[in-house]
C-alpha cells in the first residue's frame, strides 16, 4: 500500500511536469503525455526511488533521476516527432530539471514513509560520508597530566565523573 501511494504521487509530480514543459516547445497530445509519464514514474521509481535513493542517499538518488528523465524524454519523445534537435534538447532539459526539484522532496518522503530507513537503528540520517570519529576521553585535560603534577593529582582527576554536556 506504501508503494501504491508513493507511486500515485510520483506519477501525480510527473504528470504535472511533463504538461507544464513539453506543450511549450512541442506539439503533443494529453494522451501522449499521460502514457509517457506513466512509463517515467515506473521506470524512475524502481531505478532511482528504490535501488539508487537507499543505497547513495538524496543527492545521487536526484541526479539519477534528472539524468533518466532527460534522457528518456529526449530519445522517447524525440524519437516520435520530426522537430529541431534544439526544442527537444530544451524540452527534455527543462522538463528534466523541473522533476529534480520535485524530486529533492519526494524522496524525502520516500525515506520517511515508503523505505522507512530513519526509523531504523544503525540507519545514517545524512549518509556515511559525513560520519565523524568519536574520542574515548571526557576531557582532554585528563588524557596528558602535566609532569610537575604529581602521580596522586593525576588519580583523583581520572576517578572523577565525566562533565555534563551543555543543555541547548
Amino acid at each position: 500500500m506504501r508503494h501504491l501511494l508513493a507511486l500515485a504521487l510520483k506519477y501525480l509530480l510527473t504528470t504535472t511536469v511533463m504538461f507544464a514543459i513539453l506543450p511549450l516547445f512541442l506539439r503533443i497530445s494529453s494522451a501522449e503525455l499521460l502514457w509517457f509519464s506513466l512509463w517515467v514514474t515506473l521506470i524512475a521509481y524502481a531505478l532511482g526511488d528504490l535501488y539508487v535513493l537507499p543505497r547513495l542517499g538524496n543527492v545521487s538518488a536526484t541526479i539519477a533521476d534528472f539524468g533518466f528523465v532527460f534522457v528518456a524524454t529526449w530519445i522517447g519523445i524525440g524519437a516520435f516527432y520530426d522537430v529541431a534537435g534544439g526544442a527537444i534538447v530544451s524540452a527534455a532539459f527543462f522538463s528534466a530539471l523541473l522533476a529534480a526539484l520535485g524530486e529533492l522532496l519526494f524522496h524525502g518522503y520516500v525515506l520517511r514513509f515508503v523505505v522507512g530507513q530513519h526509523g531504523e537503528e544503525g540507519a545514517p540520517l545524512i549518509g556515511r560520508q559525513w560520519q565523524t570519529e568519536a574520542a574515548e576521553e571526557f576531557d582532554v585535560r585528563t588524557a596528558r597530566p602535566d609532569s610537575r603534577e604529581d602521580e596522586r593529582a593525576g588519580e583523583d582527576r581520572q576517578n572523577q565523573e565525566p562533565p555534563n554536556p551543555p543543555v541547548l
